[in-house]
């Protein structure tokens, strides 16, 4: 198995997890960017307001979505791009909620993904002050061109797990964060949970700036 995977990226209208007002999705192939997409969206109805904090936040109100699509109508999309991989996101909890929440505010049913967290990742891979996923992309040498824009947001979490699989010499996602201790998530389905610390880390973490003091050891 390569290094695949989809990194996600989602921008909310207000607090609701289920707000998502914009998406970035980037596909990786053979440990290398293969394509990207993106798209603003009217959120659920339910969930349809802007909080001036979130709009504070990625600069995007009512009248930027006006003519997007509804997310009922571009979920089938997004979801066709998911199904087939791994799912990465920084916070992944945060974005998978809103895969839950906006799917069950629109009748449709959340999908079974396997994911992984790059911010569990980050903080067992470099000793950082913050763990915002600025703070990670520049410790990583990756650019982040506009942080709270769903498509920038989700390249630079792409590039942060390259990084890291490149760091500790990983061929598979799975093996990225099994040499972190870490175990990769489910969404819905009987063994539903979040990506975790299983044990410990065979990784000794690094500040920006230093090279790794050895080859780290696997297993």
């Amino acid at each position: 198995m390569a290094l695949d995977f989809v990194a996600l990226d989602w921008e909310t209208a207000n607090g609701a997890r289920g707000s998502a007002c914009a998406v970035g999705l980037v596909r990786v192939a053979d440990g290398a960017v293969a394509g990207t997409w993106s798209t603003l969206i009217q959120p659920p109805e339910r969930f349809s307001s802007f909080d001036a904090r979130n709009t504070q936040v990625h600069g995007l109100c009512a009248d930027d979505v006006a003519d997007a699509p509804r997310f009922a109508e571009v979920w089938p999309s997004i979801e066709a791009r998911l199904l087939p991989a791994t799912v990465i996101a920084h916070n992944a909890q945060f974005d998978l909620g809103v895969v839950q929440d906006a799917t069950w505010a629109t009748g449709h049913r959340c999908p079974r993904l396997r994911y992984g967290c790059t911010l569990l990742l980050a903080r067992r891979h470099y000793a950082l002050d913050s763990y915002t996923l600025d703070e990670v992309a520049a410790a990583a040498g990756v650019t982040l061109e506009r942080h709270h824009d769903a498509l920038s947001d989700a390249l630079a979490a792409a590039e942060v797990l390259l990084r890291i699989a490149q760091d500790v010499d990983a061929a598979t996602v799975d093996e990225v964060f099994a040499v972190h201790g870490l175990e990769l998530g489910w969404s819905a389905g009987p063994d539903a949970g979040p990506c975790r610390v299983v044990g410990g880390s065979h990784w000794e973490r690094i500040t920006p700036g230093e090279e790794p003091a050895a080859e780290p050891t696997l297993f």
